[in-house]
């Protein structure tokens, strides 16, 4: 969305702008943490992709894959061809979490708000350990006494607990 609507300001309304997308909606992917402590809701953070790009880009098409040429042609899954002048791949993050082993939200141990579905994912089982809360790790982050820095001296650091709050006790 961002680069649709730079490329249109810096074209001008002469020149066509058409977006490829795998996604009818747009999510504002910096909200996704409130939606995961449910500070925001989903339907906050959503919007249909084809109202506001024909309302600033010349048209907007959602189409699931596709594939430059090196004939200034993108080849779309359903085999039609749509020439071009210049293209601007913005593909945005490409999660991968099978990387490491156990983590993230598909078979892993960790949760995620790096998708709009992951954090709604991510609160509900933030819900369910509420409701029977136990030991809970957050790191790196630690907690120097007051007194320490305010002589600015090395000390012990103590680690926090984000459940601390809502937990009956934290390890």
């Amino acid at each position: 969305m961002p680069a649709a609507y730079e490329m249109r300001e810096k074209l001008g309304k002469q020149h066509r702008v058409t977006v490829v997308s795998n996604s009818e909606n747009f999510h504002f992917v910096p909200s996704n943490p409130w939606v995961g402590v449910k500070w925001r809701e989903r339907k906050h953070i959503e919007f249909p992709v084809r109202t506001y790009l024909e309302k600033k880009a010349s048209s907007s098409s959602r189409r699931r894959q596709a594939r430059a040429s090196d004939q200034n042609q993108l080849e779309l899954n359903d085999g039609q061809l749509l020439g071009y002048d210049y293209l601007v791949i913005a593909t945005g993050p490409k999660l991968a979490f099978e990387e490491v082993e156990g983590l993230g939200p598909h078979g892993g141990h960790t949760y995620s708000v790096c998708h709009i579905d992951h954090a709604m994912k991510s609160h509900d089982e933030w819900e369910h350990f509420c409701k029977n809360p136990g030991p809970i790790v957050v790191g790196p982050y630690r907690v120097r006494p007051a007194s320490d820095r305010l002589m600015n001296t090395p000390s012990s650091w103590k680690p926090t607990c984000a459940a601390a709050r809502s937990a009956t006790r934290c390890r």
